[in-house]
């Protein structure tokens, strides 16, 4: 098999568990069921191919995770032929670079035209909107040591559909935790700038007391922005006239930046129009703007924070009054400093809100998307299921059983990704409308333990419940406030080993009501405690990564519990086993009955 041999790729691998799941059924399907020994799928990252899921007999060991260069999987296809949505490279026109980077099987060769050469390639790739290849399923060894019959491409061209979806959907989901990665800790710093004043607002607020405080007729602002331009705020007592700051700007701007680096205030007037790096044109046509304006005199201010010139600030006075001080020039320089502080988060903010507009699409395109697709893999995947369930097993053969059973475990792996999808979806969702009802959950979390309980008895798990005689009763949603209490319940009794021991209790007082889930478990290490409710994070721990899971329940737990007024905490240490605490506002009559959905 022509596969990456390059150096085990471990600095950023591919994380998503149950999509490396849904491909290994994929490869291990072909593999066996179109007759050939070794199969495998390949990713593409930037200008590599990274083998992500492969099968036959000591291949994992070989390749698994193994690298490839992308020039050199487009240098081999560009001589191929096409087979359908396939493409086969003969070994006479191998390409010799791939051929030094790849796993060559040792088989014994067949006579005859249609034989199959230990150099032959046989691939399908998988090509986005814009014709780039994104990924490859790749098969090797024929069982039979002969190039595929039309049956053989006929079965192998519906694995390359099924290739094209589960492919595209790795990669979908990848950059969405990325994306859902890196939606996260943007907004942590726009939280943060919640409620700071605009550089607009800092401006209307001091700007009567430094003209009042400088005994000055008016004053302007102007302010760097990070692309070279500027924006100017001006004020004078009875003017509404908004002068023509361009006709100067070329030589304040220059004397701003200058005046920041030596720290230095300029009173200019026609009495003190030698200033620093000014020439003698350049002042003049200064003086005849101030002029035009009526301004006798200005105090020019850089602006600043550290060594980063900010803008600047003149300060007017009419003709006629008297001079600038050196108590106010050195006061003034103070206030730049301050109101160059002002500019620098003025810009923050404006960066942040970009930022949060682009959250805000980029959240709306997430949620747009991942509903679309939960919803466009339930029909085929419910097709796929029937179909599937339609089966008359007992008549198979025990390896087209097999194949039947894995294909049926992994339609059920799909359902359970689409339901938590659309789940964290809805949860998520702004525009998702939330109307709480009255629910008991003293009643909710007994039928949860119910329904849990087949799956502990499976483990010969010991379940204790505590719960009150009496109601406990929430403002909420029945459905979310059950799946959140599905999903811990599920989670302490998955990641408790056989013979554990599950505990849950319910406690009511009168400021909250508290649900406790704890288990006997694998526990948590320190470090994955920190990223446990980001959505599609899985535990690093090699024991918890070996049991099915979309790294979704915790995700969803957490925005059900926080759209209900709540809290989550987590305590774990490895091995020792889980504790996690909710905490939701007891049900108040008096405050429902004043909620708008309860009184329509």
């Amino acid at each position: 098999m022509q596969e990456a041999v390059a150096a085990r790729a471990t600095d950023h691998p591919w994380s998503d568990e149950q999509t490396r799941e849904h491909l290994q059924v994929l490869v291990e399907g072909v593999a066996t069921l179109a007759g050939f020994e070794q199969a495998a799928i390949s990713l593409r990252r930037d200008d590599e191919f990274e083998v992500v899921a492969c099968a036959g007999e000591g291949l994992a060991e070989t390749i698994m995770g193994r690298r490839l260069p992308a020039y050199m999987v487009e240098g081999e296809l560009a001589n191929a032929d096409e087979w359908g949505s396939w493409l086969f490279v003969p070994h006479e026109r191998a390409f010799q670079e791939l051929i030094e980077h790849s796993f060559i099987p040792v088989v014994a060769e067949v006579e005859g035209p249609n034989a199959w050469h230990p150099l032959d390639a046989l691939t399908s790739p998988v090509r986005d909107d814009d014709g780039v290849i994104r990924g490859l399923l790749s098969v090797d060894e024929p069982r039979d040591g002969h190039r595929p019959g039309p049956e053989q491409l006929e079965l192998l061209q519906k694995y390359a559909g099924v290739a094209r979806t589960l492919v595209s959907l790795a990669l979908e989901r990848e950059e969405l935790a990325e994306r859902v990665r890196i939606t996260t800790q943007a907004r942590e710093i726009v939280r943060q700038a919640l409620g700071e004043p605009t550089l607009g607002q800092v401006i209307e607020a001091c700007r009567s007391t430094l003209v009042h405080c400088f005994d000055a007729l008016g004053m302007w602002l102007t302010a760097f922005d990070e692309e070279g331009g500027s924006s100017t705020v001006w004020y004078a007592q009875g003017s509404e006239v908004d002068p023509l700051f361009s006709e100067i700007d070329d030589v304040v701007i220059r004397l701003a930046h200058r005046y920041w680096a030596d720290q230095y205030v300029a009173p200019f007037s026609r009495r003190g129009a030698d200033q620093p790096g000014l020439p003698a044109d350049d002042a003049e046509s200064l003086l005849t703007f101030l002029d035009g304006l009526g301004i006798g005199s200005v105090l020019f201010v850089p602006l600043g924070a550290g060594p980063e010139c900010m803008g600047f600030l003149c300060l007017t006075r009419a003709p006629g009054e008297r001079e600038w001080s050196q108590v106010e020039c050195d006061a003034a320089l103070d206030i730049g400093r301050d109101l160059g502080r002002a500019v620098a988060t003025a810009r923050q903010l404006d960066r942040e809100r970009a930022v949060a507009d682009r959250l805000r699409l980029m959240d709306g395109y997430r949620l747009e998307l991942v509903n679309t697709l939960g919803h466009e893999l339930r029909t085929p995947l419910f097709s796929m299921t029937a179909n599937l369930e339609m089966l008359d097993t007992d008549t198979l053969p025990e390896e087209d059983q097999h194949s039947v059973a894995a294909a049926t475990r992994a339609a059920a792996r799909m359902q359970a990704v689409i339901e938590d999808l659309l789940n964290v979806a809805q949860v998520a969702d702004p525009l998702h409308e939330f109307i709480p009802e009255q629910v008991d959950l003293r009643q909710t979390l007994l039928d949860v333990v119910e329904e849990c309980q087949h799956a502990s008895v499976a483990k010969s798990q010991t379940c204790d419940l505590v719960v009150p005689d009496e109601p406990v009763l929430v403002s909420g949603r029945p459905e979310e406030l059950h799946r959140m209490l599905a999903n811990l319940a599920s989670n302490a009794i998955k990641y408790s080993d056989e013979g554990g021991v599950v505990n849950a209790r319910l406690e009511r007082s009168d400021d909250d009501v508290r649900v406790v889930f704890s288990d006997s478990g694998i526990g948590i290490s320190d470090a994955d405690q920190r990223q446990l409710f980001r959505e599609f994070f899985r535990s690093t721990n090699p024991d918890a990564l070996a049991r099915p899971g979309t790294g979704l329940g915790l995700a969803i737990v957490d925005r059900i519990v926080k759209r209900h007024s709540g809290s989550v905490e987590l305590a774990s240490e490895l091995g020792k086993g889980t504790t996690v605490t909710v905490t939701l506002p007891p049900y108040d009559e008096d405050e429902f009955s004043r909620s708008p959905s309860a009184s329509s």
